[in-house]
């Protein structure tokens, strides 16, 4: 217990600095100034953290007892000294007063550090099998030991660090310090370091057991980014342990690598786990100004057999669309970073001034790595399109391409980060379309925190579909802008060009930007102002729209409730209310 001491007290000394880190007057101590000159940054905090003057509890309603205020500030100079050498100051200047007047006790110190130890010699090394092993030969010229700089202590406790975890992740777990020295000469404030780690043998990975599992030990094996009798490193642990969280398909998962257990050189793996219910129900009800009332059922299987196939259905109904769903997922060779997906889907949805129904039936491969997301898709779509009286049916067969990055800070109130989405399709009359189209769409969005509470939020859209003529193309197909995630200020879809009889159907080129600067103001709620340009046209030379708004935000645990009133800017349209709830990003 009495050892333990020391550190108490300098955590204490460090809590009570923090109060007075931005001050650079006397620290008032209940009924002590203190005042501390000469030194700056890391040394006056540590100064204030050593010094039992200013961390000493003097009672709050009574003057300071006068034998213990002359006691502590004898033993100022002594703990200043302490204070500093970690640094390497070991002659430092002290001119140390204390004064009483009728104001209270004031106590001054000042401080000349003088010169610093040097560091004049660094010897690091590795021996045993880690000796031939890169990742030390990459590690120990990072390390903040440098022959020639003023000497750091805390350096040099990290060096030890740095060198010890690498071992332990890398699977020395038998690594020993064979030198561990740090020689300071005071007379020619010259030090010397030598940190000589004995890695001892390497250890490898035994075999992997899984237990308490519903799927097959074949498939959980696929998730495996090692084999036994690979060598041991910590990080691909720590691989398995986070592809299994995140398949969905446990609550549970914990990875234990059983050192004790360790036979000829190799440490057993126990993945123990628990299952998430088989079955998950899901229910929405909402409101928003593009679709109006809206409800959502659905039902997941995640797991159907031992393979980890899963199943989706859903339903959705809305003031503009009907659509039932399903999607059956089957984990590939990598289950963490590539999966095939097929889907099927009958619907009917308002497009513009038209009305679609259309069935689908599709697969997408897709794959992750590189901070990237790829889909390779292959889709057959019916569709039966009723505009202005006429009804079109056409049957499109379309190869697709995707690709997604996004990095954000926050997945629901993002601070810092972007997302990048591009997307291709088209269809040719040679493999069964009837329509040949290509079609290319991209989608930037981006977040940047300016101050406390505030953010910018940029947008970006753009498209074009190549088609000839344009009005063989379904409606599903074409371009359109306006309403809450694109142009606010206009009705949903209603920014696109009209046939004859004044009717929205579509058009050939997308092009949307938005600016929105967001305030929080109290609490979660806050403030925002936005501008957003753009409209979806048949000639590049056309005319986009502007408008401008203002809007409410509440920041919830599910995404931010937007509500917004826009105005064109360039027309005779009334103010617009909108209506949101999600991550806008």
């Amino acid at each position: 217990m009495t050892r333990a001491r020391p550190t108490v007290r300098r955590i204490a000394a460090l809590l009570a600095g923090v109060a007075v880190l931005c001050w650079g007057g006397p620290v008032a101590a209940a009924g002590v100034a203190v005042e501390i000159e000469g030194v700056e940054g890391e040394l006056r905090d540590n100064v204030r953290a050593f010094l039992g003057i200013v961390q000493h509890e003097f009672p709050p309603d009574a003057a300071p007892d006068a034998r213990m205020v002359r006691r502590l500030h004898q033993e100022a100079p002594a703990e200043i000294r302490r204070a500093l050498r970690p640094f390497g100051y070991y002659r430092p200047e002290i001119e140390a007063r204390l004064e009483s007047g009728d104001e209270g006790w004031r106590a001054s110190y000042r401080i000349e550090p003088g010169p610093p130890v040097r560091l004049v010699d660094v010897d690091l090394r590795v021996t045993g099998a880690a000796a031939d092993d890169p990742a030390f030969d990459e590690l120990i010229p990072s390390l903040p030991l440098v022959a020639g700089e003023r000497l750091h202590h805390p350096d040099y406790e990290t060096a030890k660090a740095r060198l010890m975890e690498l071992a332990a992740d890398r699977g020395y777990l038998e690594a020993v310090w064979r030198q561990n020295v740090l020689r300071i000469d005071i007379d020619t404030l010259e030090a010397r370091a030598s940190l000589v780690l004995d890695s001892g043998p390497r250890y490898r990975f035994g075999e992997v057991r899984f237990e308490r599992t519903v799927l097959g030990d074949e498939f959980l094996r696929r998730y495996l980014r090692f084999q036994p009798g690979d060598p041991f490193l910590a990080g691909r642990l720590l691989d398995l342990q986070y592809a299994l969280d995140d398949s969905d398909y446990f609550r549970r998962v914990d990875v234990r690598a059983r050192r004790a257990d360790a036979r000829d050189g190799r440490i057993p793996i126990t993945v123990e786990l628990e299952a998430r219910p088989k079955h998950r129900y899901t229910f929405g009800i909402g409101f928003g100004t593009d679709t109006g009332p809206r409800v959502s059922v659905g039902r997941e299987t995640r797991y159907l057999n031992e393979r980890g196939h899963s199943l989706r259905m859903e339903a959705q109904v809305a003031a503009i669309s009907t659509r039932l769903s399903g999607q059956y997922t089957i984990p590939l060779a990598q289950p963490w970073r590539e999966r095939l997906e097929l889907h099927s889907s009958l619907g009917d949805e308002e497009i513009g001034d038209g009305d679609s129904r259309q069935f689908e039936l599709g697969g997408q491969l897709v794959t992750t790595g590189g901070g990237w997301q790829r889909t390779l898709s292959l889709d057959y779509q019916r569709s039966e399109d009723r505009l202005g009286g006429e009804v079109a049916t056409r049957n499109l067969v379309m190869p697709g391409l995707g690709l997604v990055r996004s990095r954000f800070d926050d997945l629901i109130y993002a601070t810092r980060g972007y997302r990048l989405a591009i997307d291709w399709n088209g269809g040719t009359e040679t493999f069964g379309s009837d329509v040949s189209f290509a079609r290319l769409r991209l989608g930037t969005n981006g977040v940047y925190r300016v101050w406390d509470g505030g953010r910018v939020l940029g947008r970006l859209q753009l498209g074009k579909v190549w088609v000839d003529p344009f009005e063989d193309l379904p409606l599903s197909q074409r371009f359109y802008a306006g309403g809450d995630q694109s142009v606010r200020g206009f009705a949903y879809q209603s920014l696109a060009p009209e046939n004859a009889d004044g009717e929205v159907i579509g058009g050939r080129y997308l092009a949307v930007a938005s600016l929105e600067l967001e305030q929080l103001i109290a609490g979660n709620w806050g403030a925002a102002v936005f501008v957003d340009h753009g409209a979806a046209v048949n000639d590049l030379d056309d005319d986009l729209r502007t408008a401008a708004g203002i809007g409410l935000r509440y920041r919830s645990p599910v995404g931010v409730f937007r509500v917004d009133v826009a105005q064109a800017t360039d027309g005779d349209e009334s103010p617009r209310l909108h209506l949101s709830l999600g991550v806008n990003l």
